[in-house]
């Protein structure tokens, strides 16, 4: 699950969450992803690359694609068969998909 999210594109960041709130179902931990989304037009984060803490899970997933981002850079690798299912999604829809430890967004 995604906590923490930014979208760049151009070398800008396009727009961000840095909220450190997000606990529980999937539906708070798509808070995060979902307000970088929608503080942005369409064609602002389209062909863009998310920076995330955490992994996506298959909802999280299936919002980067309707996004269309082109990259998706994530803090660790999938902890679960969700977050598996997800990354392959992912690579299945032309998104590439690294994983950075070193991410920390503030």
């Amino acid at each position: 699950m995604i906590n923490q999210a930014i979208i760049v594109k151009d070398d800008f960041v396009v727009c961000q969450d840095t909220e450190h709130i997000y606990e529980g179902d999937f539906i708070v931990n798509c808070n995060a992803i979902m307000k970088v989304f929608m503080a942005s037009r369409p064609d602002e984060v389209e062909g863009g690359t998310l920076f995330a803490s955490g992994c996506a899970s298959l909802n999280e997933a299936s919002l980067i694609i309707s996004a269309n981002l082109s990259k998706a850079v994530f803090s660790r690798e999938p902890l679960d068969s969700e977050e598996l299912c997800a990354i392959e999604l992912l690579k299945e829809r032309n998104v590439s998909v690294v994983f950075n430890p070193n991410i920390i967004i503030r």
